[in-house]
């Protein structure tokens, strides 16, 4: 975002809010009957044109794209109100379209930063060696070939291939694996992920807009300008209904020529409750749904909400916390639950690896005791040797690790390790003198009712639900599984999940919405019919490309979404029945000659409250009333 753009947003919203306050003191003045009566008409005239102009603006900017708003609608009422110097209506009018400005242009500035998140995450310099000196340089003076040192806790700069180290890096915000991912010699690394334990030396292969995180950026850009801006039900009315009224009222003119008449019907009909009720109960909504802990950035992202028929939803994060925990221990030979526990809790204490992490937690929540061992040596992302007090030799890792160095693996730690993969979880062992005396299978945790959310979403009227995932088949399978999810697809990278959202917009009638938090989410975020970010550990980059914010990272907050969603259209549809029941009345007064024009602006004055008395319930809104 330039700093014009920002400027102009800033200039636009003091602009609003003057009107607001203009048209507020103006309206008090008037019904308290304090404006000079011999300039009173000026005034009044005076600022209704200034009220008039900013929406018959934004009337012919829609004309020109060939569509037809609901400001064409505030138009033809504005003027009328004018005309027939009905000013307490037009004042009214005025403030309620003001107020709806400043909240769309607060919207529109908030998705016009949706890649600052992105651009956060880029590293800004890099480390190269060259002749045995390194050099820290800034990252767009590094080139393809360049030696970049890559130390524990850093950002990886460049797209490349390890040529020195090993180290485990958290790939989470590209790839969605909820797992660090071991890098050795001949690995190929990306950039913007980071190195949770170990140094690299990284040749880098790809740099600038050649890297994969460049390349999501991009497809974020691509994708805000593949999205089609979708119609609220207002807007769909006003598209048909401004055309008919002018016709029937020009036929009505040629037939009894009688000008007052036309416009008494004129009056009574020009829908100014609709052009303000309407939009005042999707703010009031999308400001009740704030309050609740759910951003929804525009009023056509909240009608379709109710209208979501398949929920594409990301894995790690999002159905699952992204953390390690430890599923299940077994134990083999003669030795027990708590001396596996107790040997594991002293062996990884001193490591800050995700593993070792999840296996002392869970050690200390079963009262093992956890104290550093004298003697220690983590091979980075394979595993850990250390002795116990009799000095035996402990070895704690993976499965490849240990039969390196020649320890002892039966058939009955293969049929228990292989029985682990199968459910979809990662395994680590741990051997004493040789031999493997336990296994631990660990799984990414899950959110807490995630199988009660899902169940709840169904009967809301969702008819699929896909899983998405970086993960391999096994973990995909299991959790999808658990949750009652019937497809689902793993191994993606951040461009896959593009493909996969493709095969499912447009189709079939479906209305999509994709859930996600990470910067591997922003690209189908944006491409979604509509996109919900989990805000509270989601990137910026989500949250700012997502449609839809859940600011609490509580899943079932998109049934109540969905709630407020179909709260709003009810009261919209029964605003539209008011409108009709209304202007019946009051085109059967007219024609029976009870309201002349100024009898018909009258009664569409008061009328108008009606309609948005029923916007207003929604203020009472709460989760009992909408499940």
């Amino acid at each position: 975002m330039n700093n014009n753009g920002y400027l102009d947003f800033k200039k636009a919203i003091r602009f609003e809010i003057t009107l607001v306050v203009l048209f507020i003191t103006t309206f008090a003045l008037y019904l308290l009957g304090l404006l000079p009566a011999i300039l009173q008409v000026e005034i009044l005239s005076i600022v209704g044109f200034i009220g008039l102009l900013p929406v018959a603006k934004s009337a012919l900017d829609s004309l020109r794209n060939k569509r037809i708003n609901v400001d064409l609608l505030a138009t033809i009422a504005l003027f009328l109100s004018l005309i027939s110097a009905e000013w307490g209506s037009m004042l009214f009018i005025n403030i309620m379209l003001a107020g709806a400005r400043v909240l769309d242009l607060y919207t529109k500035r908030r998705i016009r930063t949706s890649l600052e998140g992105l651009t956060k995450l880029k590293p800004s310099r890099a480390r190269v060696r060259k002749d045995d000196e390194t050099t820290e340089i800034p990252l767009a003076d590094v080139k393809a070939g360049d030696i970049v040192v890559v130390n524990l806790g850093e950002q990886i700069p460049v797209d490349g291939i390890v040529i020195e180290g090993t180290a485990t890096v958290n790939q989470a915000s590209l790839t969605g694996e909820s797992v660090p991912v071991l890098h050795e010699v001949g690995s190929y690394v990306l950039s913007a992920t980071v190195v949770v334990s170990g140094n690299i030396v990284v040749q880098a292969k790809h740099i600038g807009l050649e890297t994969t995180f460049e390349k999501m950026i991009n497809l974020v850009e691509e994708s805000g300008d593949a999205k089609t801006r979708m119609k609220t039900l207002a807007e769909k009315f006003a598209s048909w209904y401004i055309g008919i009224m002018l016709v029937v009222a020009f036929t009505l003119y040629l037939i009894t020529r009688d000008t007052m008449l036309v416009l008494a019907v004129v009056l009574v009909v020009c829908a100014d409750d609709i052009a303000i009720a309407v939009p005042m109960a999707y703010i009031i909504a999308i400001g009740t749904a704030a309050r609740h802990g759910i951003v929804i950035k525009s009023a056509d992202f909240l009608e379709l909400a109710s209208k979501i028929t398949t929920l594409i939803v990301d894995k790690t994060g999002t159905l699952t916390l992204g953390n390690l925990s430890v599923t299940n221990v077994r134990t083999f030979g003669t030795h027990d639950t708590r001396h596996v526990l107790e040997l594991s809790g002293i062996i990884c204490a001193r490591s800050n690896h995700p593993v070792s992490k999840a296996i002392v937690e869970y050690a200390k929540e079963k009262s093992c005791s956890c104290i550093s061992p004298d003697n220690f040596e983590e091979i980075e992302g394979r595993g850990i040797i250390s002795t116990d007090t009799n000095g035996n030799e402990i070895i704690i890792g993976r499965y490849e690790f240990l039969y390196e160095r020649g320890i002892k693996i039966g058939n009955n730690v293969n049929n228990a390790i292989n029985e682990e993969i199968s459910k979809g979880n990662n395994i680590t062992l741990l051997a004493l003198d040789n031999e493997v005396i336990g296994l631990f299978a660990f799984a990414d945790e899950m959110r807490a009712g995630m199988v009660e959310s899902i169940t709840a979403l169904k009967q809301s009227g969702i008819k699929e639900i896909i899983m998405l995932t970086g993960d391999n088949d096994g973990v995909a399978k299991n959790i999808a599984k658990r949750l009652g999810i019937d497809k689902y697809y793993s191994k993606l990278l951040p461009e896959h999940k593009v493909f996969v959202l493709k095969d499912y917009l447009g189709k079939n009638g479906r209305t999509v919405a994709m859930v996600g938090d990470g910067v591997n989410d922003a690209a189908v975020l944006t491409r979604a019919d509509v996109g919900i970010a989990m805000g509270g550990v989601g990137s910026d980059a989500a949250i700012e490309s997502a449609d839809i914010v859940l600011m609490q990272d509580n899943f079932e907050k998109i049934i109540e979404l969905r709630g407020i969603s179909k709260k709003v259209s009810d009261v919209v549809r029964g605003n539209f029945v008011i409108w009709g029941v209304v202007n019946a009345v009051g085109l059967y007064l007219v024609f029976t000659h009870v309201l002349n024009p100024a009898g018909a602006a009258a009664y569409n004055f008061f009328t108008d409250f009606i309609p948005i008395a029923n916007s207003l319930r929604l203020f009472r809104y709460s989760k009992n009333t909408i499940q």
